[in-house]
């Protein structure tokens, strides 16, 4: 299997070093165009580099496509003529649909994906969409690869990509605003930034391991955690009061809608 990831960025040099750790059988290269992360890339990575599209996309069975979404159309043109109808086109470029894929390097096996930040420790979740065109057992394989930095969820409308990109591909920074605003208010009652980042850190990885090691619904959780009367329920209340679980949803339907939007243009 030869895999040539096009853009030796964070995302891309992700899933390279992902797929090199999971996979025995995988020749992977890299093509780069800035000279300073080509150099980078030599010294600190197991994988073949390139500045040239001719000289790595040929022997590709699959080119994954992690560059900028502005930078799309330059970049079908410079591959399109080495793209040939058997090569599987993985793109994990936000906003960019299968059908601009397609008609911008004329290929038919397409696979329009969508990974978050925490990708980078194999903790992502991916989720993803596959043309027609593409067999069963390809299918299987494109779920192996994107299952290398974590959970893959297939999906079969355009728009749950545009969905996952509202909660999970900007889910980390929602979480980090709440986890930043809990740290904010721990320095107000006297913690050092360390000790507030170590309390409320230690708080969100414990309570994810609770959920993840459990059937119960994050509903029952509450319920368990909160006595009538309590300082949770206090906290609760409050919550409640300012209608924080539909300002929630409102900002995530923003990201959704926006998703679209960047998807139309």
């Amino acid at each position: 299997m030869n895999i040539t990831v096009i853009g030796g960025g964070n995302m891309g040099l992700t899933y390279a070093l992902s797929i090199h750790k999971n996979f025995d059988n995988a020749s992977i290269s890299i093509l780069e165009k800035d000279e300073h992360k080509i150099t980078e890339l030599k010294n600190t990575t197991p994988f073949s580099i390139y500045n040239k599209e001719a000289d790595c996309l040929a022997s590709a069975d699959i080119i994954l496509l992690a560059i900028k979404p502005q930078a799309a159309v330059l970049v079908f043109e410079k591959i399109a003529q080495l793209v040939t109808p058997e090569k599987i086109i993985i793109s994990i470029m936000a906003g960019v649909t299968m059908e601009t894929i397609k008609d911008g390097l004329q290929a038919p096996k397409i696979v329009r994906a969508m990974p978050n930040l925490p990708a980078q420790l194999g903790k992502g979740v991916t989720g993803y969409m596959i043309s027609e065109s593409i067999s069963e057992n390809e299918a299987l394989q494109i779920q192996h690869i994107l299952s290398a930095t974590g959970k893959a969820i297939r999906v079969y409308k355009e728009d749950d990509i545009d969905a996952i990109t509202a909660l999970s591909g900007s889910g980390p920074a929602y979480v980090f605003y709440f986890m930043n605003a809990m740290m904010e208010q721990a320095k107000t009652y006297g913690f050092s930034e360390n000790d507030a980042k170590e309390i409320v850190l230690h708080t969100f990885l414990g309570t994810s391991n609770l959920f993840e090691n459990s059937d119960d619904n994050a509903q029952l959780w509450i319920d368990k955690v909160t006595s009538k009367g309590g300082t949770t329920h206090a906290a609760l209340t409050s919550f409640k009061s300012d209608h924080l679980d539909k300002k929630i949803q409102k900002g995530v339907n923003a990201a959704f809608e926006r998703a679209k939007e960047l998807a139309k243009s």
